[in-house]
């Protein structure tokens, strides 16, 4: 059997408490025989061009009017956003190896997930416009030989083709696939879930079960924290769909790690379904934390124009950003306060338990200079694919009766490159329309507070500048030595103008005291060794985390909740022992119950639960 991680911040290895790579390596087992890999997208992606490279070279050549010296650039270019695509189509090599009777495979986040199990299209999208390069060859080789016979170069085509048709009907075949979807008894969770289910649905993708990870076991003693979380927990995981099988797995007293810790949940995933008994009614809880009060707006320096959080996913981001927004549109009440967000799959509107679209709303019950927003990446995307095509019609309209193009075949070429738009360039798009928004002599927005997705794909956004400017650079090289021929001016002009916002971005990127990260984590192992790698990653990009919110801490007063609070206190000396010595500050939100939700109920979390890490703090 072989467990792949294809999430990029993995933390397959932290769960095995052993170090993993991005070939299998073999976990040691009392029984059976198991390995685990941690797959890197980038070396998996580089071995199947390094496959296909030449015969991939000389399709571009024979089939565009670029040289071999154009094709050999780009394809030599680091490919952004191509995770999900190089994670399936690894998943696959590993699979046609025969090594394995079983491969289980841990994804990424809700969003990313949803768009690896989209990745087929894709591929086949790929396998086309090199179908529509290759038809160009076909046609001159009929008619100056007089005759066509396939060659390596149509054996790829075709190759891609059925690749992409085999993932499709392998994802959708319930007798080789099982898909199960990993939740929490939370209300923000298991709304995410219900979405997750319902456009996996849509695509023909079935969930088989469900399971609901970090429930609280049946009570042994009386404990208000341990009442009330069962009722949230029962009541959220009434709302979901029905499956063909809910499991329930136990919270731990602590983070299970290593093959022991993990072979007792197993165990209890084999036990069958969970029986959702009606759980009583309790009054909701809130934990008490020592500690010197500390506002969430405290976190943000009045210069900041940007303001990004994230962390690992389920750890509570989106709570923290919408109580950081109306904390700081409170404290700064002349400046403009949006809070965006850049995760695919977007929870803003739950957490603020008001209405929220792509068109920046005001938040009931919020202040009044504090507009949300759930951005619509597809659609920004949308319109700048829209304006591209129409600057290559016109192009090739002009370029009609040109001996040096066959206008038909290289249009539908054109056009079809851009609809193989790499995955993240419609997040990294939205992001510029903001950018935008924020720049010139009278902004919409005077500061930005943004929920990004979970780790691995907030740093993909906050990388792909720099991977896009540099596509941007060789391809404006290609434009200018082919001017006189092509006329591409403006074409160029799209190319340009997405230039300066990837400039503009860099430049805010590039300022401390105008943009910060906040990294937001969990009193646990695994949060913790993720949040770890995530602020040295950030330091590598030179973007400035002032600050760390080890969210939703504290529990009851029963014997099992003493020595859940006991480890957290042992994993904030951790985090702060790890982090802390940079003169980062160490801040802690209390867990209530039920969440909270809303403009007044945020505000109000923000005001009483966020505290000064006890002994880890320095106040400013």
């Amino acid at each position: 059997m072989l467990v792949a991680s294809t999430d990029p911040a993995a933390s397959l290895g932290d769960a095995f408490a052993t170090r993993l790579a991005a070939s299998p390596r073999r976990i040691t087992l009392k029984k059976g025989r198991l390995w685990a890999v941690e797959i890197n997208a980038t070396v998996s992606l580089q071995r199947w061009l390094d496959e296909r490279r030449a015969l991939l070279e000389k399709i571009a050549v024979e089939g565009t009017w670029l040289d071999q010296d154009d094709v050999t650039k780009l394809l030599r270019l680091s490919l952004p956003g191509i995770d999900e695509l190089a994670a399936l189509l690894e998943i696959r090599r590993l699979a046609g190896l025969g090594r394995y009777d079983l491969i289980v495979v841990d994804t990424a986040p809700t969003g990313h997930t949803l768009r690896m199990l989209s990745m087929p299209r894709t591929l086949g999208g790929l396998a086309d416009v090199f179908e529509a390069m290759r038809q160009k060859q076909r046609v001159m080789q009929e008619a100056l030989r007089g005759g066509w016979h396939p060659s390596a170069e149509d054996g790829l085509i075709d190759d891609l083709a059925a690749t992409a048709e085999d993932l499709s009907a392998l994802l959708r075949n319930p007798a080789r696939t099982r898909l199960s979807w990993v939740t929490l008894g939370e209300p923000m969770a298991i709304e995410e879930t219900i979405d997750a289910i319902q456009a996996l649905r849509e695509s023909g993708i079935a969930v088989q079960s469900v399971i609901a990870n970090r429930l609280t076991p049946p009570l042994s003693e009386p404990c208000r924290h341990c009442a009330a979380r069962r009722t949230l927990e029962h009541k959220a995981l009434r709302g979901l769909p029905p499956v063909d099988e809910l499991v329930g797995v136990t919270a731990r007293v602590t983070e299970p790690t290593g093959v022991p810790a993990l072979t007792g949940l197993g165990a209890e995933l084999r036990q069958g379904s969970l029986r959702l008994d009606r759980a009583p009614r309790t009054r909701g809880w809130a934990a008490s934390l020592n500690g010197a009060r500390c506002a969430p707006a405290d976190l943000i320096p009045e210069s900041a124009r940007l303001v990004l959080l994230g962390g690992k996913g389920g750890v509570g981001k989106t709570t923290c950003a919408a109580a950081l927004a109306i904390s700081a549109a409170d404290r700064w009440k002349q400046r403009r306060v949006l809070l965006m967000s850049a995760d695919p799959a977007h929870s803003l509107a739950d957490a603020l338990a008001s209405a929220v679209s792509d068109t920046p709303s005001t938040v009931a019950a919020g202040p009044s200079n504090l507009a949300a927003r759930e951005m619509d990446a597809g659609r920004i995307l949308a319109g700048f694919q829209v304006r591209y095509i129409e600057t290559i019609d016109r192009m090739f309209d002009r370029l009609a009766g040109d001996g040096s193009f066959d206008v038909a075949h290289d249009r539908s070429v054109m056009r079809g490159l851009i609809e193989l738009a790499p995955p993240g360039l419609d997040e990294l798009t939205a992001v510029l329309e903001i950018t935008d928004a924020m720049s010139g002599d009278a902004p919409q927005w005077d500061l930005v507070v943004m929920d990004t997705a979970p780790t691995g794909h907030a740093l993909r956004l906050l990388e792909m500048p720099s991977l896009i400017q540099a596509w941007v650079r060789a391809l404006m090289a290609i434009l200018l030595k082919y001017q006189a021929v092509a006329r591409v001016g403006a074409f160029a002009e799209i190319l340009l103008k997405l230039s300066r916002g990837i400039g503009r971005l860099r430049d805010l990127l590039a300022r401390p005291e105008e943009t910060i990260f906040i990294a937001v984590t969990r009193a646990a192992a695994l949060p913790r060794l993720e949040t770890v790698r995530l602020v040295r990653r950030l330091a590598q990009l030179q973007i400035h985390v002032p600050a760390i919110v080890i969210n939703a801490v504290g529990h009851g007063d029963c014997r099992r909740c003493a020595r859940i609070g006991a480890g957290e206190r042992r994993e904030i000396a951790a985090i702060s022992k790890a982090l802390a010595a940079e003169g980062r500050r160490m801040v802690v939100t209390g867990a209530q119950l039920p969440p909270p939700s809303g403009s007044t109920s945020l505000k109000r979390w923000g005001k009483d639960a966020w505290r000064a890490a006890p002994g880890y703090h320095r106040i400013p």
